[in-house]
């Protein structure tokens, strides 16, 4: 058989990848129904209504994944990164996600995480640069 590899735009080739995986799952008996991902962000603002701070996720066969995490630096420490994490899980048990996961590197907040109550799963050393380690979490809801 000829084939070719080729770059397409993402809206062309996902649908058909993961109609793909789940016939895949299905010819092996697992009933995995097709699902939509949804979008979360939320905000934390101040007085003024400036964001201060933010969390993204979105989720996906009952896992809620958090993007992205930030707060302003001169708030760090003062309770929005946990309210946001807190906020993000409250939305995850309302939505019947089962767990929560998140990546983060060695120079950003992972004993943040674990304050948060999240486990580490790994960790991949020297990425995305030597000398920096990528951690994976989970906090099960």
């Amino acid at each position: 058989m000829e084939f070719q590899i080729k770059a397409l735009p993402l809206e062309e080739v996902e649908s058909k990848i993961v109609d793909g995986l789940l016939d895949h799952k299905s010819r092996l008996g697992y009933d995995i129904p097709k699902t939509d991902t949804t979008y979360i962000s939320l905000a934390a603002l101040n007085a003024d209504s400036e964001i201060v701070g933010g969390v993204t996720a979105k989720i996906s066969y009952g896992e809620l994944h958090v993007s992205l995490l930030s707060v302003d630096k001169d708030l760090q420490g003062s309770g929005v990164g946990t309210a946001l994490m807190n906020e993000i899980a409250a939305y995850g048990k309302a939505h019947q996600c089962h767990h929560i996961s998140l990546t983060t590197f060695s120079y950003q907040a992972p004993e943040f995480y674990k304050k948060c109550g999240y486990s580490e799963l790994g960790r991949i050393q020297d990425f995305p640069l030597k000398g920096v380690e990528k951690y994976f979490f989970v906090k099960y809801l």
